[in-house]
């Protein structure tokens, strides 16, 4: 056997090699993208359930304010009637309505808060969404390359 023969043999070896490395390097790609898309729909669950959870804490929260407020609107006479009675009983209901501002502002805080993450948590919904869209035509593709 001449060196250019075993030349020719030790490169179609090599190829061989590298033929069974690619596959199992895409055998492997399409374990991890199949992993990911498990991964994208369980986060997608979660997110979605987190959203609900914000919801019913912004609707709890709405709630909260109505009844505060008309609470403040029931006790608004008692305590221009106390204010009337002296000034010390007056200090104590312009306490009363700083803590009703403050609680509002609480309140209405926590619902921003709340806003805020669900706008993130909308932000992550698309970008899931979009990378598994991305995976599902990259697919569809590497698919349609096989068949032909």
């Amino acid at each position: 056997m001449t060196w250019i023969e075993i030349s020719i043999i030790s490169l179609a070896v090599a190829f061989i090699v590298l033929i069974g490395f690619a596959v199992r390097m895409l055998i492997a790609a399409t374990q991890t993208l199949g992993q990911l898309s498990d991964a994208v729909v369980q986060a997608k669950m979660n997110i979605a359930k987190t959203a609900e959870q914000a919801e019913q804490l912004l609707k709890q929260a709405g709630q909260l304010t109505e009844e505060v407020h008309l609470q403040v609107l029931a006790l608004e006479p008692t305590i221009q009637s106390i204010e009337k009675a002296g000034a010390a009983v007056g200090d104590v209901a312009s306490a009363l309505r700083k803590a009703s501002r403050v609680m509002n502002e609480s309140i209405h805080g926590a619902e921003k808060v709340v806003h805020t993450h669900q706008k993130r948590i909308q932000d992550v919904m698309k970008w899931a969404t979009t990378g598994f869209e991305l995976w599902q035509r990259w697919q569809a593709h590497r698919n349609a390359k096989s068949d032909n």
